[in-house]
């Protein structure tokens, strides 16, 4: 995977991890008290923070590592959670958020972002009563105490607890002491804290102890880092920054002070010192508890492993060369002088397997171990004697194998990712599939025209009765790979839903309105291009919802219902289609004014306007440019609200209710389809052309005989079942001469169409079923002619142009 890879991988993971965060934000904020939730939204934050480190996003890391910092504490039951934090953390997602758009764009952060990021950080921490983390981005930019003499801020007092591990005789004025605590997850970031800990500049002092005490043995996860360092440097404050300059929030600096001001270690273990070059021996580990004892019982465990990958046959020249480096690293845990002689002997053997086998075997690790010659060792904060304190944190031995292969922990048995069932694919590729299957349909729609042309035009048919069978065959199979396709492409509406929980929440809080979000049915699932057609839609009626519909809570009082308005979301699947509802019990629409405003912008004539229903009344808000709103806000009063609801529902075949009952709420029902990709039509007839109409637009077909036809003025109309039903003649919408044909009985075939809540009866000259097409947009010049929807590629290489009723009625 190249680096514009892992760049795409990171932007989709980082916009799943926002996705998340603001969910559970929301949630945190409903149910502070929800430990398992605050759980879960500090691993989000964690991980999001974790895949920054990745790159050079240190603007994002800092503000996501503020908001990891604050929810750790919150978590912890140090701060309660509350709606000013809420706005805090939602503010920096909504920053992280486009940085990461940026980034997607452009392949790097702004150029301000690191201005933006400081503020937003700062008030993440001011929760926490602490101030701004430092950035990272220079060298000279982590805070410590300056190193000139005539510094103004003094030295802490009492020193830290941790520089009681630094050895008087190390300690001198002017040294820069470092305290390092990785995050227990670094090994599968790359990280390697031991090693970098080893090449601090001017290293003169480095000590380590267990963070939290050791686990059970069966509980031991060697791959969480438990580490605690603490370093003692001659180096300049900018050496020491540039050195740690990623992982700024991970380390705590201090400039010592005078050796009589340090504290006194009694009976501290000697260690090794670069200034003085002395070196005491640490306590050897069969000397040590049962913590170290694990330690060298895993050490051993993975020179085993060693030796048995040796012993396979025919092993490759490169196994042989990475058994023997990780052998060698493993003696590098040890310190006595069974430990040197091995090192010694190692550096003398042969190339081959065998002779490293054979000196494997012999020299297996015994019971002692301490640090390396060649670098500063461990040292353990106890007493007097070499036992530490009971249940105190002692030093470890991890064999440096152990970071190496961090990363593979996921292919341990048993892991979660062995377990994945989840493939994550490009909508390029499912779209390209969508193409394939198309082509498919059609190619397969081409058999019943060959079958008709062997039997009538070839006089076979025998041959024709076997094209008919091998169809059947093909259209099956080829409907099931249709069916499957499309189930990839089907995604839950609750993808959309989730958002609308941070949109309620803020018109909400911006307008004074106290509401409630329900949301149901959001397993509910249709076509991925159906869900992301939705969101502007729906966006439009809830804040719609808000802004005119649900009262303000003392207005809601008044009127005797509770202060918190409801605003329902549902979904529900009928048949083949979608069915969203979005409900509120607010004011519901006045009438009367939506006339008024009507016609105050023209709309509809004032006797227009007086002669409708309440329930025709209210459909006025469909109109472009209607708004009843008395000024233009950021929320209303441009009169593009519902319009725009009505033509994105119906560019994609679906359709729009609107109920209300003043005083009682508002109600908004959309229809949708299931999926986009393939359309079935029905073909018909009329002045000699075949056309396509959509079979979810057709209520029936019917024939009707001429003398059943009512003639007033130039309008035609039938009963149909007791209706009245008006027809129109579908060869003079399209302005062809030729009038509807009847056939042999005197009957004409009449098409009922549903046209919102109405129906209409086309007349035609003929019905010639139904097919699976897909359906090709118009374009260019032609993608003005809104009576047809498209057109579609028959079997027998034919163009079918496809109608559309409602603009042709």
């Amino acid at each position: 995977m190249n680096s514009t890879e892992l760049l795409e991988q990171f932007i989709f993971e980082a916009r799943e991890c926002l996705e998340r965060i603001g969910q559970r934000l929301l949630d945190v904020e409903k149910s502070p008290d929800d430990t398992e939730l605050l759980n879960d939204l500090f691993r989000q934050v964690h991980t999001l923070k974790g895949n920054c480190g990745l790159f050079e996003f240190k603007a994002m890391e800092r503000v996501v590592h503020a908001g990891e910092d604050l929810l750790d504490r919150v978590r912890n039951g140090q701060l309660a959670y509350g709606p000013a934090i809420a706005d805090t953390l939602l503010e920096s997602m909504d920053f992280t958020a486009e940085l990461i758009d940026t980034i997607a764009s452009q392949g790097q952060l702004p150029a301000h972002a690191d201005e933006r990021a400081g503020p937003i950080a700062q008030r993440l921490r001011q929760h926490m009563g602490m101030p701004a983390a430092p950035a990272a981005a220079s060298a000279g930019s982590l805070a410590v105490q300056p190193r000139n003499a005539d510094s103004s801020i003094p030295s802490p007092a009492p020193l830290p607890a941790w520089t009681a591990r630094i050895p008087e005789a190390a300690r001198q004025a002017g040294r820069l002491a470092v305290r390092y605590q990785p995050e227990p997850d670094c090994f599968f970031k790359g990280e390697d804290p031991w090693h970098h800990a080893r090449l601090t500049p001017a290293l003169r002092h480095l000590s380590v102890e267990a963070r939290q005490p050791w686990p059970a043995t069966d509980d031991f996860d060697c791959y969480a880092c438990n580490l605690d360092l603490v370093i003692l440097s001659d180096a300049t404050q900018a050496e020491v920054a540039a050195h740690f300059r990623y992982v700024p929030e991970q380390i705590e600096l201090l400039e010592m002070p005078a050796p009589a001001g340090a504290p006194v270690i009694s009976g501290a273990p000697m260690v090794r010192s670069e200034a003085d070059g002395s070196r005491d021996a640490a306590p050897s580990i069969d000397a040590v508890d049962e913590h170290e004892a694990l330690m060298l019982r895993r050490l051993q465990q993975i020179w085993d492993d060693q030796c048995r990958l040796l012993g396979r046959a025919g092993v490759a020249a490169g196994t042989v060369a990475a058994t023997r480096a990780t052998l060698q690293n493993l003696l590098s845990c040890i310190d006595d002088e069974a430990a040197r002689s091995a090192h010694a002997a190692l550096a003398l053997l042969p190339p081959g397997p065998a002779p490293l086998l054979q000196w494997a075997r012999q020299h297996r690790p015994g019971c002692a171990a301490a640090g390396p010659a060649d670098q500063p060792p461990l040292t353990a904060s106890g007493g007097t004697s070499s036992e530490p304190a009971a249940g105190s944190p002692t030093a470890q031995i991890l064999p440096r194998g152990a970071a190496g292969q961090g990363g593979q922990a996921g292919d341990e048995p048993g892991s979660p990712e062995r377990g994945q069932k989840v493939l994550k694919v490009s909508q390029d590729k499912i779209d390209r599939l969508m193409e394939l299957i198309g082509e498919m349909v059609v190619a397969k729609n081409a058999l019943p025209y060959l079958a008709t042309r062997a039997e009538t035009v070839f006089q076979q048919r025998e041959l024709a009765r076997e094209i008919k069978a091998q169809y059947s065959v093909i259209n099956r199979i080829a409907e099931d790979m249709q069916h499957a396709i499309m189930q990839v492409r089907m995604l839950p509406v609750g993808i959309i839903f989730q958002r609308f929980g941070r949109l309620v929440r803020d018109i909400g809080k911006k307008l004074g309105k106290d509401v409630s979000l329900v949301v149901e049915g959001e397993e509910t699932e249709a076509d991925k291009n159906v869900i992301e057609s939705l969101a502007d839609p729906l966006i439009h009626i809830l804040r719609n919802s808000l802004d005119h519909g649900l009262e303000t809570p003392d207005v809601r009082v008044a009127s005797g219902k509770p202060p918190q308005g409801v605003l329902r979301v549902s979904a529900r699947q009928e048949g083949d289609r979608v069915v969203l509802t979005i409900s509120d019990d607010g004011a519901g629409i006045d009438t009367e004014r939506v006339r008024a405003k009507a016609v105050e912008r023209g709309l509809i004539p004032a006797d227009r306007a007086s002669s409708l229903s309440d329930v025709e009344a209210v459909q006025l808000v469909f109109l472009p440019g209607f708004s009843t709103a008395e000024a233009i806000s950021d929320l209303s009063g441009r009169g593009v609200g519902m319009d725009v609801v009505r033509t994105a529902v119906e560019r994609i075949n679906g359709q729009v209710e609107l109920e209300s009952e003043r005083g009682r709420g508002t109600t908004v029902r959309l229809t949708l389809p299931l999926s986009m990709a393939v359309t079935n039509v029905m073909m018909i007839e009329a002045g000699g052309r075949h056309f396509g109409v959509p079979m979810d637009l057709i209520v029936e077909t019917v024939r009707v005989p001429a003398e059943d036809i009512h003639h007033f003025k130039r309008s035609q109309t039938t009963v149909l079942r007791g209706r009245i039903v008006p027809l129109r003649a579908l060869s003079e919408m399209l302005g062809m001469d030729l009038p509807p044909q009847p056939n042999s009985d005197g009957e004409l075939a009449v098409l009922v169409v549903r046209l919102g809540s109405e129906s209409i009866g086309l007349l035609v000259d003929n019905f010639h079923g139904t097919s699976d097409i897909i359906l090709k947009p118009l374009e260019g010049v032609l993608a003005g002619i809104t009576g047809f929807a498209g057109t579609a590629l028959m079997g027998d290489g034919s163009v079918l142009m496809i109608l559309n009723p409602k603009e042709l009625v």
